[in-house]
């Protein structure tokens, strides 16, 4: 006893115990092996595998890739996207364009057909001040004219 410092014997004493109360802890966690055998594995995934509503995996995805190629069709109708063309076909559309536009210009000068031809059983009563024909785009802008003076005469 005379190597050891004085009051070290209770200090281990204690020491010991929570040493002990530790281990009590640990070794409440470990698992213990079970006997049973392990899990088995799923089967792999193959196109013929069934998914749901006993549908197979190619069911489901050739579904899937008509919803998906409707909604693009559908899009592409509704927005009008543009395909790439020849320069040939872009030179026939601006032709197309220009000769439609032509044609309506045109149209706008001829006179409506109740002025063209007489009708029958009607009374000479034709409005004589009248000498020329009015089209579209001058009745457009004689209402345009005639608002611009009623906006005027109302400030």
């Amino acid at each position: 006893m005379a190597g050891q410092p004085r009051g070290a014997g209770p200090l281990w004493a204690l020491g010991g115990a929570a040493l002990g109360v530790c281990l009590t802890g640990v070794a409440g966690q470990l698992v213990e092996p079970s006997t049973a055998p392990p899990k088995p594995k799923p089967p792999p995934l193959t196109k013929e595998t069934v998914v749901f509503w006993d549908m197979r995996l190619w069911h489901v995805v050739g579904i899937f890739s008509l919803f998906v190629l409707s909604i693009i069709i559908t899009l592409c109708c509704v927005f009008n996207c543009r395909v790439p063309r020849t320069r040939k076909e872009i030179e026939a559309r601006y032709l197309q364009r220009k000769a439609a536009k032509m044609y309506t210009d045109k149209l706008e000068t001829v006179p409506p057909l109740n002025e063209l031809t007489e009708i029958p059983g009607e009374t000479g009563q034709s409005e004589a001040g009248k000498d020329s024909v009015d089209t579209v785009a001058i009745k457009v802008e004689e209402d345009e004219k005639n608002e611009a003076k009623k906006k005027k005469g109302e400030k």
